[in-house]
C-alpha cells in the first residue's frame, strides 16, 4: 500500500490492516438495512426474480415501475450463485452482499485516494488516507448494499478517472459509463453529475467534444438500464420518468413527509456529532470563500440546494457524497493554514483538529462497528433466527413494534421464519394467557415507548416473560445524545416466555 515516499513499510501494513478489521467487523455486525428501501426495493425485489416473491408481496414503488432494476437484478444474481455452492441462510446471505459492498468502498476510495494526492501536500497525505477509509461514518455507508451507496461510489470512480493522470485512453466515455451506473443506482446523482460537467466546462475548460463523450457514455448506460427494466418489469417502461413523474409531478415522495428547506443544513450539523458538523460547514464555507472554483463545490452545492427545495428529505439522500468530505477537509485545511501566518495559532489549530478526531471519531468507530443498521430490528430477527428457527414460533407484539413488519404493511418475506404466528397488542396491558401458545415458543417484542406506562410494564413479569435481547446496545444508546440518528422510543426489547 503506496501512497508517497513517506508513507511505506510498517505504517502502509498497519493502516491496512486497521481498515480491514474495521470494514469487516462493520459488515458483519452491520446486521438488516439503514433505511427500509434498502430491504424492500432491492432484496424483496430480487425474491420476484428468485421466484421466492409474488408481485403482492412487493412495494407500491414496483407497481409503479419507478425503480432501476439494476441493484435487484445484481442482487439477483448474487444470491443466485450462493445458491449454487448451497449457502442459502438469508443472514449470510445479506452478509455477502455488505461484504461485496465493503470491498468495493475499499477499491473506489483507494482509486480515489490514488487519483487525489496530488491536491493533497505531502505531509498531510496519511492524514487523508486516514479521513478518507476511518471517518466514523464512512465504514456505516461504505458496507451498505443500499442505492445510495452504490450511486456515491460509482460517482467517486468516475471523479477518480477524471483525475487520474496515469490513464489517457478512452478515459471520456468510461466516466460517462461510470457515471451512468450511478445514475441507474440513484437518479438524484444527476445533480451531482450535472455540476460535476459544469465544472469540466466553465473551470476545467474541458473540450465540448469530450464532455459529450461523457454524455455518450452515460446514454449507453441509460439504454442498458432500459434492457433491464424490461427484463424485469416485463414491460417497456423508462423508469427515471416515472420516478420523476411519480414523486415530483404526482408529489407522491410528500406522502412519507416534509421538511422544512433547511433541513439538511440542520442535519450536516447534528449526524456525524456536532463538533464534526461543525468542522465540516467550516470546510464548506472556506472552499467557497477560497476555493471556489474546486470541483467539489461544483458538486456540493447544487447537490444539497436542489434537494432542499424537494419537500420530501431524508439525511440518507446525502449519503453519495460523503466519500468526497475527507478531500475537502484536507484542501480546506491547507487553505486555512496558509493564510494563518502565526506558527503558535497553527499548532493550536493543528492539535485541536486531531483532538477532535481522535476522540470524537474513534468512539464514533467503534460503535458503527458493533451496532447492527437503522434501529437494530433485523438484530432481534436474527436471534429469533439464531435461537428458534427450528420451531414453532408465537411472536406477540405491541404495535409498531413487530421487526418483521414493523410498519404494518408489507412484511419482511425475506427474514421471515415459515413456522410463525403473530400476534398484535396495542399496549401491554392487553398482555394475557389467552395469548400464551402453550405448543409453541411465546416471544414478546415491545419498543421502549411501550415499557412507559408503569401501569401495565408489570405484565411482562406477571405473564412469565424474561428479557433475551434489545435492537440497539445500551452502550450505544448511550452516545446517541452526541451522535444522533437512534429514535430510543422505537429501541425493540425482547422476552421470551419462561415456560417454552
Amino acid at each position: 500500500m503506496k501512497i508517497s515516499k513517506g508513507m511505506i513499510g510498517f505504517k502502509s501494513m498497519c493502516l491496512f490492516l486497521l481498515v480491514i478489521i474495521v470494514y469487516l467487523t462493520t459488515a458483519y455486525n452491520s446486521t438488516g438495512y439503514y433505511h427500509a428501501d434498502e430491504q424492500y426495493q432491492v432484496i424483496e425485489f430480487a425474491g420476484l426474480k428468485s421466484g421466492t416473491h409474488q408481485p403482492s408481496d412487493l412495494a407500491w414503488e414496483f407497481h409503479k415501475k419507478i425503480r432501476s432494476m439494476i441493484q435487484p437484478t445484481l442482487c439477483f444474481i448474487v444470491f443466485g450463485g450462493l445458491k449454487a455452492v448451497n449457502i442459502t441462510d438469508p443472514y449470510n446471505q445479506a452478509f455477502v452482499l455488505r461484504l461485496i459492498s465493503a470491498l468495493f468502498s475499499l477499491i473506489a476510495i483507494w482509486f480515489f485516494i490514488r487519483s487525489t494526492y496530488g491536491m493533497v501536500d505531502e505531509k498531510y497525505r496519511l492524514s487523508y488516507c486516514l479521513l478518507s477509509f476511518l471517518l466514523w461514518f464512512v465504514p456505516l455507508i461504505g458496507v451498505r448494499f443500499s442505492s445510495e451507496t452504490w450511486s456515491g461510489l460509482f460517482f467517486l470512480c468516475g471523479l477518480s478517472l477524471q483525475f487520474n493522470q496515469n490513464i489517457k485512453r478512452g478515459k471520456t466515455y468510461w466516466i460517462g459509463v461510470l457515471f451512468g451506473l450511478s445514475f441507474l443506482f440513484r437518479f438524484q446523482i444527476a445533480f451531482a453529475i450535472l455540476g460535476f460537467c459544469l465544472w469540466l466546462l466553465f473551470i476545467n475548460k474541458t473540450r465540448v467534444k469530450d464532455v459529450f463523450k461523457i454524455v455518450f457514455g452515460f446514454l449507453v448506460i441509460l439504454a442498458f438500464g432500459v434492457l433491464i427494466d424490461f427484463w424485469f418489469y416485463g414491460q417497456w417502461v423508462f423508469s427515471p420518468w416515472n420516478y420523476f413523474y411519480s414523486n415530483i409531478v404526482e408529489d407522491a415522495a410528500s406522502s412519507f413527509g416534509v421538511s422544512p428547506w433547511g433541513y439538511y443544513f440542520q442535519q450536516i450539523a447534528i449526524m456525524p456529532s456536532l463538533l464534526i458538523g461543525i468542522i465540516i460547514f467550516c470546510a464548506i464555507l472556506v472552499l467557497i470563500l477560497f476555493k471556489y472554483n474546486h470541483f467539489s463545490v461544483w458538486i456540493i452545492i447544487p447537490f444539497i440546494l436542489i434537494h432542499s427545495l424537494i419537500p420530501h428529505k431524508e439525511e440518507r439522500f446525502l449519503f453519495p457524497l460523503v466519500f468526497l468530505l475527507p478531500l475537502m477537509f484536507m484542501v480546506s485545511y491547507q487553505t486555512v493554514i496558509n493564510l494563518i501566518h502565526s506558527n503558535i495559532i497553527k499548532k493550536g489549530l493543528k492539535y485541536l483538529l486531531i483532538s477532535f478526531f481522535v476522540i470524537i471519531n474513534t468512539i464514533g468507530l467503534v460503535a458503527v462497528s458493533q451496532k447492527s443498521a437503522g434501529m437494530g430490528r433485523m438484530k432481534i430477527t436474527q436471534y429469533i433466527h439464531d435461537n428458534y428457527k427450528e420451531k414453532h414460533i408465537n411472536l406477540i407484539h405491541c404495535s409498531w413494534a413487530n421487526p418483521y413488519n414493523p410498519w404494518h404493511g408489507l412484511p419482511t418475506k425475506f427474514y421471515l421464519e415459515k413456522n410463525m404466528n403473530c400476534k398484535r397488542i396495542n399496549s401491554l396491558c392487553e398482555l394475557n394467557d389467552s395469548l400464551i401458545m402453550h405448543d409453541a415458543v411465546n416471544l414478546l417484542i415491545t419498543r421502549k415507548v411501550d415499557l412507559q406506562d408503569q401501569s401495565c410494564v408489570g405484565k411482562i413479569k406477571e405473564q412469565g416473560f424474561v428479557f433475551k435481547a434489545q435492537s440497539i446496545q445500551p452502550w450505544i444508546e448511550k452516545l446517541n445524545v452526541y451522535y444522533k440518528g437512534i429514535n430510543g422510543d422505537d429501541i425493540l426489547m425482547l422476552y421470551a416466555y419462561k415456560g417454552n
